[in-house]
């Protein structure tokens, strides 16, 4: 099974490939009234940003394998949960939910942010939106079916930001980020590249779009 697509507008980390979604455009991450805007993340803070949201949803997937979610933060300070399911069974779990991400964070460059868990709201999904979703689950699942015997191969993550800067992000077991550390990563790129032109792909417009990221162990770029 598809573990998550991130789509990144914010950083939103999605937890069933069934449902994913968008941040909507009017609510993309806006600094809280009276605070200067957050500085842009550095390439390592993004790195290490990126992968204790990924902790997170994985900590979650643990204990409750089938639960449809996302986990996004956002410049006001704030780690959101956000939980598709009734109400009755959200607020069984919230509480759960909220322990497991601040006990995730409370270590991390998060370490800062509150835990925000709610149930998710869908009444924002555009058929625009839905096509896109569409597409990036037909490629995220292709290069999970390609990808699954690589010996290094963990997770695939989604970006789409606009048209013109989409993303494909590779999360491996490579340790360190020397040349042999490289030369697998490019092992991986080519592979990934190869199914993202092949005939189970032609569909896809502007596929040459997406930049291909792998990351090693520890979440740093090495191809």
């Amino acid at each position: 099974m598809l573990k998550r697509i991130l789509i990144i507008t914010g950083i939103l980390i999605v937890g069933i490939a069934s449902f994913s979604l968008f941040n909507k455009p009017s609510e993309v991450d806006t600094a809280v009234a009276n605070k200067e805007e957050p500085e842009p993340l550095s390439t390592q803070e993004r790195e290490q940003h990126f992968s204790t949201l990924n902790t997170v949803t994985e900590k979650i997937h643990e204990k409750y394998g089938e639960l449809e979610f996302a986990v996004s933060s956002n410049s006001k300070i704030e780690l959101n949960v956000k939980v598709k399911e009734n109400e009755e069974y959200f607020n069984s779990v919230k509480r759960d939910i909220e322990s497991i991400a601040k006990n995730v964070i409370k270590s991390s460059t998060l370490k800062d942010y509150t835990v925000v868990v709610e149930r998710m709201d869908l009444s924002f999904v555009t058929e625009e939106t839905e096509n896109i979703n569409k597409e990036l689950s037909h490629i995220a699942s292709s290069l999970m079916e390609g990808l699954k015997h690589n010996d290094v191969f963990g997770n695939i993550n989604t970006e789409y930001q606009n048209e013109y800067e989409k993303s494909i992000t590779i999360q491996t077991s490579i340790k360190g980020s020397d040349k042999d550390a490289h030369k697998l990563a490019m092992e991986i790129e080519e592979t990934v590249n190869e199914i993202l032109h092949s005939k189970e792909l032609n569909s896809v417009s502007n596929i040459d779009s997406y930049k291909i990221i792998i990351l090693n162990a520890k979440g740093k770029v090495v191809n």
